[in-house]
C-alpha cells in the first residue's frame, strides 16, 4: 500500500476507534444525553451537529484506498478537521471557557486553524513555483535542496494570526520578503495520524466536558445567553 494511503488508514483506524463507538454512532451524540435525550421538547441541536461533523470526517478516511494525493488529500482533511474545529470554538466562546484549560487540553485546535490558514489565507505562497508536497515521517528522499521549507515551525510564525496590525503588517512584509519568486520550496505538513489522535482527546474531552459540567449545560441550555452571542458575535 502506497505512502499516502497508509497515512490515512492509521487516521481511520484511530478516528473510528476513538471518536465514535462499537456501533459507528459518534462520540458526541452522548451531548443529547446532558439535554434530556434526542426526543421531545429538550432536543439539543448541539448532539447532532457535532455527529454531523464527525461523520464528514469518518466518510473521507473510510476512503483512504482512494487517497493517494499529498497536496489534495491532505488539504481535505486538515479542512474538514478545522470545520469541526470551529464549531466546537463557537461553544467554548459562548461558555466562556478559560484560556488556560484551552492551552491544556485543547492545543491541537490551534495547530489545525494555523494550517487552515495557511491553506485559505496563503499570502505570499502564491508567489512560488512549482512547491512540491510531502508530510512529516513519510520517508521520501528528495533529490534535491529545497530553499524554503513551509512546516510546522513557518506556519507558527507566518500564519497565526497577529492581534496588533503593525505586527501583522511587518510578519507579512518579511513572509513575502521570503517566499516571492521562490523556487525550490517544500511544504511539509505535519503527520496527520498523529494529529488526528491529538484531536480525538480534544474531542471527547470537549463532550465530556458538556456531559460533567452542569453550570456549561446551563449556559448552553439558557436562550437568553445564545441569543446574546450571536447578537453580538
Amino acid at each position: 500500500m502506497p505512502t499516502v494511503q497508509k497515512k490515512f488508514k492509521e487516521c481511520f483506524d484511530i478516528f473510528s476507534t476513538k471518536a465514535v463507538d462499537e456501533e459507528g454512532i459518534p462520540n458526541a451524540c452522548k451531548i443529547h444525553d446532558a439535554f434530556g435525550g434526542l426526543d421531545g421538547q429538550h432536543h439539543n441541536c448541539l448532539g447532532c451537529n457535532f455527529a454531523d461533523s464527525t461523520n464528514l470526517i469518518l466518510r473521507y478516511l473510510e476512503k483512504h484506498e482512494e487517497l493517494t494525493d499529498v497536496q489534495q488529500d491532505f488539504t481535505v482533511y486538515i479542512l474538514l478537521l478545522y470545520l469541526l474545529v470551529e464549531r466546537i470554538e463557537i461553544v467554548f466562546d459562548i461558555i466562556q471557557l478559560p484560556d488556560a484549560y484551552r492551552d491544556k487540553h485543547f492545543r491541537v485546535f490551534q495547530q489545525i486553524r494555523k494550517w487552515a490558514n495557511f491553506i485559505k489565507h496563503p499570502k505570499s505562497f502564491i508567489l512560488t513555483h512549482h512547491p512540491e508536497y510531502d508530510f512529516e515521517g513519510s520517508g521520501t528522499v528528495h533529490e534535491k535542496q529545497f530553499t524554503e521549507t513551509i512546516n510546522e515551525q513557518f506556519v507558527e510564525q507566518f500564519y497565526k494570526g497577529q492581534k496588533d496590525p503593525a505586527d501583522q503588517k511587518k510578519t507579512n512584509k518579511e513572509l513575502y520578503n521570503r517566499l516571492r519568486n521562490k523556487k525550490d520550496v517544500l511544504v511539509l505538513f505535519p503527520d496527520i495520524a498523529k494529529l488526528t489522535d491529538k484531536l480525538c482527546y480534544s474531542y471527547n474531552k470537549f463532550v465530556d466536558l458538556i456531559l460533567t459540567n452542569d453550570a456549561y449545560k446551563e449556559i448552553l441550555n439558557d436562550e437568553t445567553t445564545i441569543s446574546s452571542y450571536f447578537e453580538n458575535e
